[in-house]
């Protein structure tokens, strides 16, 4: 194993040297072309990137484009130490170690996620958002005193295009393999004097599925979705006004498990089931005879990922509506800011939760989400010793769910849980940045925060078929009760209330060696509001009240551009305390994996950041992620110690590229050619560390070439994503009561072409 690692290393080490070494020898002459500045609003006003003292991953709209990004859970890819933990519905980012795989969907993500900064809190809601991106800005580390809420490990924050004033208009229609059709398109014009009106939208219809269900003799892992936004922008006197609506739905059928087997066929026939050594040793797969289902005693038999065996057919029927009102006036000395977000989100879905053909164990989703949230803020004029961010932030929100997990058809008592919560969060904070010299400042940012959750409702035993009420999807027969909120310790409710700080220093020195230079250092504090593990708990013990998370980071690292303009290069590092982190575990007073306190993780890492301008045309962009993440506390998996076992989805080391080049063909057509590659090292994707859900580590190469007229009238494009057909997996229900190994896998390869027209 040391071998392997210290392989490792030296590949991707001699990989970034490689590219210094390039840069070096193309940039031995000078040459009038530089890199473009990358604007971002990390501290809530526009700045370079290269002059904040935090750690930001920014992608543009059109970088997004280049690296084939056409879903959330791609981006990724494109940055060191980020992660993105989706399989049966929601998409959780995960951030230095820092993250969930939680079943139960009203508690939210340690990562905030905020669409034009309102605030997304629930992980399901997010497939509708990516289109018509300007940005997407990942901040890494804890975001207290300004992000706030639940932002215990950092912000992914996306922030659409505003409507301009000059029309253009822009039409997009792409068709990949498994006859997908994408559609993207906006137009933008002027109403009059200061009023501007934006309307965008997306369609992704595919019509052939990545997997053949063998059972039912069709495919599976459909994509239907479509989502529209209209804008408004309004500038008169000293105030600006934007007005967002946006309505979106989705009706795929989402990507099945494959259900491998975990048990010996002949103990299983015995009465006395043991594990098969292929599942204990991690080399199990659908095709492995001597591994079996507890529940029907098969397997999938074969080793293909992309065919699946369930019996029922996996339902999506989402329907989303967002709302955002952001007021900007203009004082003279600071600008007042308000920004009103409401999100209302349905989940309606139905899942094959064992894989098996046969009515074994499914699941019926209904969730209701309402989320209104309410910032104030001023923000001084940047031009002074002093400038500031003082605001107060106001969140309601509503969550409703009623999921029934159905076992045998209904011929058994399967669990059914229906309740209310409602979360309701207040906040005051200050952001102050203090500029002591010229090359020395200071920040010093602090926040109040006080959460009130209450929860209302609770898990019954249900038989029977599913019947329809009111829209959810309940079973026929109410048979006994497993556990209520009532019972919980304090009746079902929390208060939390917690003030979370951050100390920093930047120093900006006038270096011979740099065009820019600046080291900075980071003290600062994160607070995860606590909540409710409530959903499918077999019994009261497992209708848990869990405490809030708290985290101290201490961060520090170097920004620096040379090269006359054409070389970015950063470096930071950081150690993160954690305390009461919550994660997902087995526990016998649940079916499926429930969440609790796992009371102390240890993280600490090193990431590198290169962009190259390695001639006018050709440009290198470089990422490196060390992390070393463990928990350390004396918590137990079924039985098990985790002590010293590495969270979900934290690899060791990640690796990610980007190479573009462009060329004219002639005066009227340019070309640009770009490959963009990432590398996970080895990862657990379930907190037991067993070799079953161990995925080893994996390349993933794209490409893309485009063809572009020269008056940015036409383009044209042919792109490929894992282009090497990789299989790997993103997701791991590993449950050995139940008797079965759940997996889903990443996209298979797909080739594509696009043609845009620009009015």
């Amino acid at each position: 194993m040391s071998s392997l690692i210290t392989h490792k290393k030296y590949r991707l080490s001699t990989a970034i040297s490689c590219a210094i070494i390039m840069g070096s020898s193309a940039f031995s002459n000078a040459q009038d072309f530089a890199l473009e500045e990358v604007v971002v609003t990390a501290q809530k006003r526009s700045e370079s990137v290269q002059s904040i003292g935090l750690t930001v991953s920014a992608l543009t709209g059109d970088e997004l484009k280049e690296a084939n990004v056409d879903d959330i859970t791609k981006i990724a890819a494109n940055v060191p130490n980020v992660q993105v933990n989706h399989g049966f519905g929601p998409t959780n980012f995960n951030i230095r170690g820092l993250g969930v795989n939680e079943f139960s969907s009203n508690l939210d993500s340690p990562i905030a996620v905020h669409l034009d900064e309102g605030y997304i809190s629930k992980g399901f809601t997010t497939s509708l958002m990516l289109f018509d991106i300007q940005r997407v800005e990942a901040l890494k580390g804890p975001q207290g005193t300004l992000f706030g809420r639940n932002a215990t490990g950092g912000a992914v924050n996306f922030f659409t295009n505003k409507p301009g004033d000059e029309f253009e208009a822009s039409l997009q229609v792409g068709y990949d393999d498994y006859q997908t059709v994408r559609t993207e398109a906006y137009i933008n014009t002027p109403l009059s004097d200061g009023l501007n009106f934006r309307l965008s939208g997306f369609s992704t219809k595919q019509n052939k599925g990545y997997y053949d269900n063998l059972t039912r003799g069709d495919d599976e892992g459909k994509i239907d979705k479509w989502a529209l936004r209209s804008q408004l922008a309004w500038s008169f006197d000293s105030t600006d006004v934007n007005l967002s609506l946006s309505y979106g739905e989705d009706s795929s059928s989402f990507i099945p498990y494959e259900g491998a087997g975990i048990f010996t066929p002949d103990s299983l026939a015995a009465g006395a089931p043991e594990f098969c050594s292929e599942y204990l040793s991690g080399t199990v797969t659908g095709g492995s005879a001597n591994c079996v289902r507890g529940i029907d005693g098969l397997n999938p038999g074969d080793n293909d990922p992309f065919t699946s065996n369930g019996g029922t057919e996996h339902i999506v029927n989402n329907e989303a509506q967002n709302a955002l009102l952001r007021i900007d006036h203009d004082l003279g000395w600071a600008t007042l800011t308000s920004i009103s977000s409401y999100q209302d989100f349905v989940r309606d879905q139905q899942e094959d939760a064992d894989g098996t053909p046969g009515g074994g164990v499914e699941i019926f989703y209904y969730d209701l989400v309402e989320t209104f949230s309410q910032e104030l803020r001023l923000t001084s004029d940047n031009d002074g010793m002093w400038n500031y961010v003082l605001g107060f932030y106001y969140l309601d929100d509503e969550f409703y769910q009623a999921e029934y997990l159905r076992i045998l058809g209904g011929a058994a008592p399967g669990f059914f849980t229906e309740f209310n919560q409602n979360s309701e969060a207040v906040a005051l904070f200050a952001h102050n940045d203090f500029q002591l010299t010229e090359s020395l400042a200071l920040t010093l940012g602090v926040r109040w925060s006080e959460e009130d959750v209450e929860i209302n409702g609770g898990t019954d035993f249900g038989t029977g078929l599913v019947r329809s009420l009111g829209g959810r999807d309940v079973p026929e027969n109410i048979v006994g009760t497993a556990a209520v909120s009532s019972e919980v310790a304090g009746g079902g409710k929390r208060n939390d209330e917690n003030v979370t700080y951050k100390l920093g220093a930047k120093w900006e020195p006038e270096l011979d060696q740099f065009d820019q230079f600046m080291a900075f250092i980071n003290y600062s504090t994160g607070f995860r509001s606590g909540g409710f593990n409530a959903t499918f708990v077999s019994r009261q013990e497992g209708f848990t009240s869990l405490e809030p998370e708290e985290i101290t980071a201490y961060e520090g690292g170097i920004k620096t551009t040379f090269w006359d303009g054409r070389a970015r290069l950063n470096v930071s590092g950081f150690i993160y305390e954690f305390e009461n982190g919550i994660v997902n575990v087995d526990n016998e007073n649940a079916p499926l994996p429930i969440a609790v306190n796992a009371a102390e993780i240890d993280t600490k890492g090193i990431e590198i950041d290169g962009q190259f301008l390695l001639t006018e045309k050709l440009e290198l962009q470089l990422g490196f992620g060390w992390l070393d993440s463990e928990i350390v506390s004396n918590i137990t998996a079924g039985g098990q110690s985790l002590n010293g076992n590495t969270p979900v989805n934290a690899p060791e080391y990640t690796f990610n590229g980007l190479l573009r080049y462009e060329t004219d063909i002639n005066e009227n057509w340019a070309a640009a050619f770009s490959t963009d590659w990432s590398w996970r090292d080895d990862q657990y994707l379930e907190t037991v560390n067993a070799p079953s859900n161990l995925q080893e580590d994996y390349w993933l190469h794209n490409a893309r070439v485009t063809l572009s007229s020269s008056d940015g009238k036409y383009e044209f494009s042919l792109y490929g994503h894992n282009i090497a057909d990789k299989e790997y997996r993103t997701y791991v229900n590993d449950l050995p009561t139940l008797g079965w190994l759940l997996n889903i896998y990443g996209q298979p390869r797909t080739f594509g072409v696009s043609a845009s027209i620009y009015f």
